[in-house]
């Protein structure tokens, strides 16, 4: 059982930061940026608007990482207690 949970832990914790390491590669692979949406796009330049667009799209792709290692996170605090 603490093996099965050992390797959960390390899967978990190996694709949640490889996701975060890779953001930028993630989002232009898939071109996440035209998907991501601003409220003020009328009171930005067009440059500023696309650095906006991939930032943010950048930090939904970290955001959604860190949420795929934070169950390896709280199993290496259990294990190793």
């Amino acid at each position: 059982m603490m093996i099965f949970l050992k390797i959960l832990m390390l899967l978990s914790l190996v694709s949640g930061f490889a996701t975060v390491f890779a953001a930028k590669a993630i989002v232009e692979k898939f071109n996440l940026k035209e998907k991501a949406k601003c409220d003020f796009e009328n009171e930005i330049t067009e440059e500023e608007l696309e650095k906006y667009k991939f930032d943010k799209a950048v930090l939904s792709v970290k955001m959604t990482g860190m949420l795929i290692a934070l169950p390896g996170l709280i199993l290496l605090l259990i294990i190793y207690r």
